[in-house]
């Protein structure tokens, strides 16, 4: 049977640096990857993934949400892997505050966009900054990415989540 596990995750920027963590190697889930910072919606939050976020945001460095600018809901990427489908919200947003306070989860860096794919990040990460790298900051939909295969390569589809009746 599926199923489903659903995640917001966040990144932060601060000029042309964003805020990644490198995944403790003792975690279950992703150990050693770099990543941006978030994790599972609580099933209060189910209806309101930015508020896991702000949540998520805290508990893994400490920054307020009085400390964030222009956090926007830019993709909800879609995935399968083995017996479940991970839906991920993904923010990108501002803060003026560089410091932080490491967690368990693992350990936060601000990394410099240039320096971004020189890291080991997941597929779906890696697709999704570089999306966002080339696109994303002009777009003004929020896009859904399934991911599939092509070629036994990993493929992400994006498509923008519209109002078709706005558009009739």
């Amino acid at each position: 049977m599926l199923q489903l596990r659903v995640m917001a995750t966040a990144y932060l920027m601060n000029n042309n640096e964003f805020l990644m963590m490198e995944r403790s190697k003792n975690k279950k889930f992703a150990p050693n990857i770099w990543a941006g910072v978030g994790g599972h919606l609580e099933p209060e939050e189910v209806n309101d993934p930015e508020k896991a976020c702000i949540r998520e945001i805290f508990e893994e460095t400490c920054i307020t949400e009085k400390n964030i600018t222009d956090l926007d809901l830019k993709y909800i990427i879609l995935r399968r892997s083995k017996d479940e489908i991970r839906v991920q919200y993904v923010y990108f947003g501002n803060t003026s505050k560089r410091e932080f306070v490491d967690t368990h989860e693992g350990k936060l860096f601000w990394i410099n966009k240039d320096m971004l794919f020189k890291r080991k990040l997941s597929v779906t990460t890696e697709m999704t900054l570089r999306h966002y790298l080339e696109y994303g900051r002009d777009i003004k939909d929020v896009l859904v990415g399934v991911v599939s295969a092509c070629d036994n390569k990993p493929k992400v589809n994006w498509t923008p989540v519209q109002d078709w009746e706005d558009r009739i």
